[in-house]
C-alpha cells in the first residue's frame, strides 16, 4: 500500500465509480483496481462489493471505517512535507492578524533584526479565524491571534499572552465622544460598522448584543480595520473593537464599557504540536513573548 492508494481510494468512496476516478487521475481503470486489490491485501477485508445487477459501488463496514482514517493520514503526510520544506530553507512562517501586526509588530523588528531572525522571516497577515485554520493547515508554523472563545484543538498548542478590553469607538463629532463611559444598551439604539467573521470581533459582537437585551443596526461590515476606522471617524456610525486595534493619532474616540462580564479579546500564540523547536524558532518566539 502506498499513498496514492489512499487517494485512489478516497476518491473511489466519493464518486462511487472506477471510471470516474481513473479519469480524475489520468490513469487506466485497471490501475485503480490494482490499487484496491493492494488494500484489500493490506487489511485483509473487503473494503467495497460491486452489485452488478444495479451497477453500484457498495462501499463495506470496513471501508467505511478506512475512509474515516484516510484523510487524517494524508493530512499529516502534506504537513510534513510543509513542516520539512520550512525546517530545510531555515524560514519560519509566522502569521498575524492587521490589527496585532500594527500594534505589536514594529517593536519586534529591530530584536529581530539583531538576532538575525527578520532574514528567516516570512509574514502572513489575516483576520484571526484565517490565521488559525493557516496553522491547522500547515500554511504558516506560527499564528498570532486574537479570540474571544480560545481555541480547542488537540493538533494546537495555545499561549495566551495578553487580555484586552473591546471598546466603543465613536467620530469626535458624536454625542458619545463626550461620554467617559457608556453601557451597550446605551448605544444600541446607534448604527454600527463591524468587522467581518475572518475576525473575532463578531462573536464578541453578538455576545455582548445578546447579553444587553439590544439588536444593533450594523450597516456595513468589513475586512480592513483602516476602512472602518474612515468610516467611524466621519459620524457615519459607530464601531465594537478590541483597545489593541485603536493606535496613537486614529481620529476616533474610544469609550469604555460599563457593562459587567464583558467578553476580551486574548491575544494568543499558537502552533501545531508537530513543529520542531529548533533554536531557531524559539529564540523567535521569545521575543514575541516579551511584546505581550
Amino acid at each position: 500500500m502506498n499513498l496514492q492508494d489512499l487517494r485512489y481510494f478516497q476518491r473511489l468512496v466519493q464518486e462511487r465509480s472506477f471510471t470516474k476516478v481513473a479519469e480524475f487521475y489520468h490513469v487506466s481503470q485497471p490501475t485503480i483496481t490494482l490499487s484496491l486489490k493492494r488494500m484489500e491485501k493490506e487489511f485483509q477485508t473487503r473494503l467495497v462489493e460491486r452489485n452488478h445487477n444495479h451497477n453500484e459501488l457498495q462501499i463495506t463496514e470496513s471501508g467505511r471505517q478506512l475512509y474515516h482514517h484516510v484523510e487524517p493520514m494524508l493530512n499529516e503526510w502534506r504537513l510534513a512535507h510543509q513542516e520539512i520544506y520550512a525546517l530545510n530553507r531555515q524560514i519560519i512562517r509566522f502569521g498575524m492578524s492587521p490589527t496585532i501586526s500594527a500594534r505589536f509588530f514594529p517593536g519586534m523588528t529591530n530584536q529581530l533584526l539583531k538576532s538575525g531572525l527578520l532574514n528567516h522571516l516570512y509574514t502572513y497577515e489575516a483576520g484571526s479565524r484565517e490565521l488559525l485554520h493557516a496553522v491547522l493547515e500547515g500554511k504558516i508554523d506560527i499564528g498570532l491571534i486574537g479570540s474571544v472563545t480560545p481555541p480547542v484543538d488537540e493538533q494546537l498548542i495555545e499561549e495566551s499572552l495578553k487580555v484586552v478590553p473591546f471598546k466603543i469607538v465613536a467620530g469626535p463629532g458624536s454625542p458619545l465622544a463626550a461620554c467617559r463611559s457608556v453601557s451597550f444598551r446605551e448605544v444600541g439604539d446607534f448604527p454600527f460598522v463591524v468587522l467581518d467573521n475572518h475576525y473575532a470581533n463578531p462573536v464578541a459582537f453578538t455576545h455582548i448584543s445578546r447579553q444587553a437585551g439590544v439588536s444593533p443596526k450594523i450597516i456595513y461590515r468589513t475586512s480592513n480595520i483602516d476602512t472602518l476606522k474612515r468610516i467611524v471617524s466621519g459620524g457615519m456610525a459607530i464601531s465594537y473593537i478590541a483597545d489593541l486595534s485603536i493606535l496613537p493619532g486614529d481620529p476616533i474616540v474610544s469609550i469604555p464599557l460599563t457593562d459587567q462580564d464583558q467578553p476580551v479579546l486574548t491575544v494568543m500564540m499558537v502552533y501545531r504540536k508537530t513543529l520542531e523547536l529548533t533554536e531557531r524558532v524559539n529564540k523567535f518566539m521569545d521575543i514575541v513573548r516579551k511584546y505581550e
